[in-house]
């Protein structure tokens, strides 16, 4: 099969579209003098940019008749669908485009050429993905990896906010204390502070507090919490900026979340930490890296907030002890 022009609708949330990567990655290996395309909503742009193997990112426009018109214009000859939404494979249909392949389910199929029946979810998110690839040859690679291009900007920019918080040699640990999904997702933030304090008296390394805008509030009540206060980076760096200062960590320990996956991507070692959802998952995808779970009889749940009693087992099953053994395993010589 030959397909000069491929179509490539990313997921819509962070940790997913870097996830990914590794399917695009294999289109491009097996056709790699077709141009390639990735279809991002704004909110994952700066991820579909920093793919690897891509030619293109297209801002993916609001409503499907829009959709539809931007997917007849292109003159795909394949059309890969990553995201769980109908309106994707409906706008390739509508806009003929002769290949479109997608997982099955959701309704999904009726507009889909080829509807791959989604893997259990014993397997990772990754090898999901890379299911897609192979009815039209695109089979998995020996060895698929994340992978995050750091542009020179990232770089200066998060430069210049180092330069400004932390003295210079000073080695960092980050932690990533939020998660967009809800409070299942979170471990407590008297934890965190705990886990900061004795990263900087037992190893001698200062946190460095990543996010967006949106976990200023609990940033905060985690420095207020710690005898030494952290570099606190949340919503002061653009996505790519906090790749590129989480290249430059020691270590990362994170919440089940996007930063989680672009922490893995852009090799710092890390240690996620899962509650209510399910490490097999998605896991940080990778040999370096670790995952904890705090495995209790309802987990996994999947649930955004806990069944009001239980007290958020998952997550009291995270000890402060536990999370510090875990790092060393991740964070060689930390």
């Amino acid at each position: 099969m030959k397909f000069p022009r491929i179509l490539v609708k990313l997921p819509n949330w962070i940790g997913d579209a870097v996830m990914a990567g590794p399917l695009v990655a294999a289109l491009r290996a097996h056709w790699p003098a077709g141009h390639l395309a990735l279809l991002a909503r704004v909110k994952v742009r700066e991820v579909a940019e920093r793919l690897p193997g891509a030619d293109e990112v297209v801002g993916e426009p609001a409503g499907l008749g829009a959709l539809t018109r931007l997917a007849a214009a292109g003159a795909w000859d394949l059309a890969v669908s990553l995201s769980s939404t109908l309106s994707a494979p409906v706008a390739f249909a509508a806009a003929r485009i002769p290949v479109r392949v997608a997982f099955a389910g959701g309704g999904r199929g009726a507009f889909l050429t080829h509807a791959v029946p989604p893997p259990p979810r014993s397997l990772h998110q990754v090898e999901h993905y890379l299911a897609l690839g192979a009815p039209v040859g695109a089979f998995r690679p020996a060895a698929p990896a994340l992978a995050w291009l750091i542009r020179p900007g990232d770089d200066a920019e998060a430069g210049r906010f180092l330069a400004r918080t932390a003295p210079a040699g000073e080695r960092l640990v980050a932690i990533a204390p939020g998660a967009t999904f809800g409070p299942a997702k979170r471990w407590f933030a008297s934890r965190w502070a705990a886990l900061g304090d004795r990263l900087a008296l037992e190893r001698g390394v200062r946190v460095t507090i990543v996010g967006g805008a949106e976990e200023r509030p609990v940033a905060a009540r985690i420095a207020r919490l710690m005898a030494r206060r952290p570099v606190d980076a949340t919503g002061a760096l653009t996505l790519g900026a906090t790749a590129a200062l989480l290249r430059t960590c020691t270590g990362f320990v994170s919440n089940d979340s996007g930063l989680m996956h672009v922490g893995a991507a852009v090799g710092v070692p890390t240690v996620g930490l899962f509650g209510s959802s399910n490490p097999h998952w998605t896991r940080p995808y990778g040999p370096a890296h670790a995952a904890l779970w705090g495995r209790v009889p309802c987990a996994p749940c999947y649930r955004r907030t806990c069944v009001p009693g239980r007290g958020y087992a998952c997550l009291d099953a995270l000890t402060v002890d536990r999370v510090l053994r875990a790092i060393p395993e991740a964070v060689p010589g930390a």
